[in-house]
């Protein structure tokens, strides 16, 4: 846990301070999970009106809070180069949205002026103190208290919407590609079975060739075979006639 408080100080760690406006502010560093720059990916249905939209922090929606408007302090253009700080609260990581961070330093609990009650109180009542730093007129910000209960359940409500909608798109798309694998195998199988059929039709066309070849074979030897046989009978009978008696004629 952070270790500011509203209404009093205890104990103080780095602050990370940051101009918004020409204004400067102090976050507890303790808190700051990164500082980087970003824009927001999507916007978040029925979100209070200093919320940009959210943005994915390592593997996570986080709603991005623009502090200018949450300050009520929109009095210039906001720069090009805008900077996120990212910040463990109470209700999860959240980013807010700085002009620039100037820089982390320490600050003394002797420079601090703690506000009184009846001031840090509705809007205000994130302000933990205020100091003077190097010059500059730093007001110390209780993070957990930026937003009402009411506007963090806007947010909580439409990150939980979000979410939920992930996770139906993510059923869809897990459905379809079921589908579309059980298609594909369903095409393999038509595929081996209609190339088993093919390859099945082939050799019952190559046997009966090979049956009707070797039948052919047979029945021409078979011919063959008769042939020379009437042809050897025929030989014979043909010599009888020409066969002839040798001697003198007998006379009586």
């Amino acid at each position: 846990m952070c270790n500011l408080a509203c209404g009093k100080v205890r104990g103080m760690n780095k602050q990370v301070i940051c101009d918004i406006d020409g204004q400067f502010f102090g976050l507890d560093s303790m808190c700051v999970r990164s500082i980087e720059n970003g824009t927001a990916e999507m916007s978040l249905g029925n979100a209070p009106g200093f919320v940009e939209g959210i943005i994915k922090f390592r593997g996570e929606w986080v709603p991005i809070i623009r502090l200018r408007t949450l300050f009520g302090i929109d009095k210039s253009e906001e720069p090009k180069l805008s900077q996120l700080i990212y910040l463990r609260t109470e209700n999860g990581t959240m980013a807010f949205r700085v002009d620039k961070v100037v820089e982390i330093d320490q600050l003394e609990e002797g420079e601090f002026q703690t506000i009184p009650i009846i001031v840090n109180s509705g809007k205000s009542a994130y302000v933990s103190g205020a100091c003077s730093h190097h010059g500059r007129i730093i007001v110390i910000v209780d993070h957990n208290r930026l937003l009402s209960r009411d506007e963090m359940q806007q947010v909580k409500d439409g990150l939980k919407a979000v979410y939920e909608a992930e996770e139906a798109e993510k059923r869809r798309k897990e459905e379809e590609e079921t589908k579309r694998r059980a298609e594909e195998e369903e095409k393999r199988k038509a595929e081996e079975e209609a190339e088993h059929s093919k390859q099945a039709g082939s050799e019952s066309n190559t046997t009966e060739k090979t049956n009707k070849t070797d039948k052919e074979d047979t029945s021409v030897k078979t011919e063959d075979k008769e042939t020379g046989t009437e042809k050897s009978s025929g030989q014979k009978d043909n010599k009888k006639p020409n066969k002839k008696k040798n001697g003198p004629a007998q006379t009586k």
